[in-house]
């Protein structure tokens, strides 16, 4: 392939129009014989869970290389993406191709572009147009395409108030990790009416770099900071939520938000710049003696102001470890109100390597017989974490896909219920 270019985000309201179909009679086109012949393909990629707990897609288009290449003057290439959903509400977006910026190899192999989105299950109408803005060239292809229910019954009840369609935009991180602009709004524990506490913790320290390894110190912020913006949509009013982002290498609260409805994504966003998560120097780890002592001074924080109503305290971190002579004794329960505890130890997948001696082909050229990807071995840390809050009996759940999130949401959701039954 040459090259891909991502759309950018133009309208994610449910329902609302994209203002770019306002220029160009689109209906009249999907009824049109007789259009420019474009050499292009639409397909719609399988739908899979995300860690945002919403079923993910895309819409991915194939331009011949040779067309655009025949194209390559100053004008514009105004895709056109349009899904209506099985009530009939048309949900659009688009995204356009600068022509005059193309590479000049373009017509060596093809061009692909990807608008990706949420998507509720069920049967959908796609209608996707491309124009040449300068000659007025178009073409429209229309197709149908199926999101397959879940088979998990507390996502179709989490799912009950969001909008069938939601277009995800191009963003870089960690925008691109909280998806700030989505408006849609889980409702996993909306059956809650009696009030209860919900504790969030969410360890954001970077991992002690690893030789020979290349994966990013932050590499699971992608998968812990959606979750954390979910558990934060419970859908029930009875519920409060305290959330605190800790940097145990540092010793620092980055973030912390009581009586959480929304994340402050502003300030959550400042302070996940400035505590500077992606990157940590060697020297800055050594002498490291206060971490779990710190983590357990949080603990009893969060759990001390939590006396007046049933309580359920959430853990959200990557496996810890810690220098010999650290201290390690476990959290005291002196003073320290009922609380059920769900510790979600998230592990990264372990990362791809690409091969030596790996040829990439474009249009009618081959790949090595090397060219599959290895994975690397995981070289995570042994978790010591876990063991200081053993005195509280947490329930310990080990996480590595968006399905197994879900089972741990569930688990909160099941703590909360067992929570209001002891209360009363």
């Amino acid at each position: 392939m040459f090259g891909a270019i991502g759309a950018c985000h133009a309208s994610a309201q449910r329902g609302t129009p994209d203002p770019a179909f306002e220029n160009v009679p689109f209906d009249q086109w999907l009824t049109q014989e007789g259009q420019t012949h474009f050499h292009w393909s639409v397909k719609v990629a399988h739908a899979e869970l995300s860690f945002h707990q919403r079923l993910t897609s895309s819409i991915d288009i194939q331009l011949d290389g040779q067309d655009l290449d025949s194209r390559r003057h100053d004008g514009e290439l105004l895709l056109l993406i349009q899904i209506t959903d099985p009530e009939g509400i048309r949900y659009q977006e688009h995204g356009s191709i600068d022509l005059s910026k193309l590479d000049v190899n373009v017509k060596e192999a093809n061009l692909n572009y990807s608008q990706s989105a949420f998507f509720l299950p069920g049967e959908y109408q796609l209608a996707v147009g491309v124009l040449d803005k300068k000659t007025g060239d178009h073409n429209t292809i229309q197709s149908q395409f199926h999101i397959a229910p879940s088979p998990n019954g507390f996502l179709r009840e989490a799912w009950q108030s969001l909008p069938a369609v939601e277009f995800l935009g191009n963003d870089v991180s960690p925008q691109s990790w909280y998806l700030p602009y989505i408006k849609g709004h889980l409702q996993w524990a909306s059956a809650l009416h009696s009030p209860a506490q919900v504790n969030v913790i969410m360890n954001v320290a970077p991992s002690v770099p690893v030789y020979g390894s290349r994966r990013a110190p932050s590499s699971d912020l992608p998968a812990l900071l959606p979750s954390l913006k979910v558990i934060t949509q419970t859908g029930s009013a009875s519920i409060s939520e305290h959330v605190a982002l800790l940097d145990l290498s540092r010793r620092h609260t980055v973030f912390d938000q009581t009586e959480v409805t929304d994340l402050d994504w502003h300030r959550l966003k400042a302070s996940l710049e400035e505590a500077n998560t992606a990157s940590i120097d060697l020297h800055s780890l050594s002498g490291r003696q206060e971490e779990a002592q710190y983590f357990v001074s949080e603990v009893r924080r969060l759990l001390r102001a939590s006396t007046d109503k049933p309580c359920v305290l959430v853990i959200l971190t990557k496996p810890v470890s810690f220098d010999s002579g650290e201290d390690l004794e476990k959290i005291s329960l002196e003073a320290l109100p009922s609380c059920r505890v769900i510790y979600i130890r998230y592990h990264p997948a372990p990362e791809e390597m690409r091969p030596m001696g790996t040829r990439m082909g474009g249009r009618g050229g081959r790949r090595s017989p090397m060219n599959g990807p290895m994975m690397r071995p995981s070289q995570e840390p042994f978790d010591q974490l876990a063991a200081t809050l053993k005195p509280l009996s947490p329930k310990v759940i080990d996480v590595e896909s968006p399905e197994q999130m879900t089972k741990a949401l569930s688990e909160i959701q099941k703590a909360l219920l067992k929570s209001d039954e002891s209360s009363r």
